[in-house]
């Protein structure tokens, strides 16, 4: 019993400590696929100036065809489980994009596209960077895409 317990106190961390690490991924996850687009996203953290560092959640939208695309979609947001936006017929929370014949439009803290990433949380400017968490899921619906 003795040699047990710190083996099950050592997996038990160690799940904690993977599912924490796992739960924002800084590689291209694929969020949506066809034979027409490709949306990815990732999570970044940016820093602005003095206020406390931000965790956001850029995307990678990829025209796969040789011809332009208008996509247009709608973001539901997840805070502390629940959904902030899902009931509102906002035009916040709606986007349309156009990408260019087999281009790729990639969302960054910084550019022109930054209106297209969506806050995830702050992160503390010391040592530590802790964060805090706000964010706990977003989907994005009403996929349309048009060809122009």
């Amino acid at each position: 019993m003795n040699k047990i317990l710190p083996a099950i106190l050592i997996a038990f961390f160690s799940l904690l400590t993977f599912n924490s690490m796992g739960s924002n991924p800084t590689e291209w996850e694929i969020y949506f696929e066809n034979d027409t687009l490709k949306i990815e996203y990732t999570y970044q953290n940016c820093d602005f100036s003095s206020t406390a560092k931000q965790e956001i959640i850029v995307f990678k939208f990829t025209n796969l065809i040789s011809q332009n695309i208008l996509l247009s979609y709608k973001t539901d947001i997840w805070h502390n489980d629940v959904c902030t936006n899902c009931e509102q017929e906002s035009e916040e929370s709606r986007y349309t994009i156009q990408i260019p014949s087999n281009e790729t439009i990639t969302t960054n803290c910084s550019d022109e596209w930054r209106g297209y990433a969506i806050f995830s949380a702050f992160i503390t400017n010391d040592e530590k960077e802790q964060r805090y968490a706000s964010l706990t899921k977003f989907e994005l619906k009403e996929i349309t895409i048009s060809h122009e």
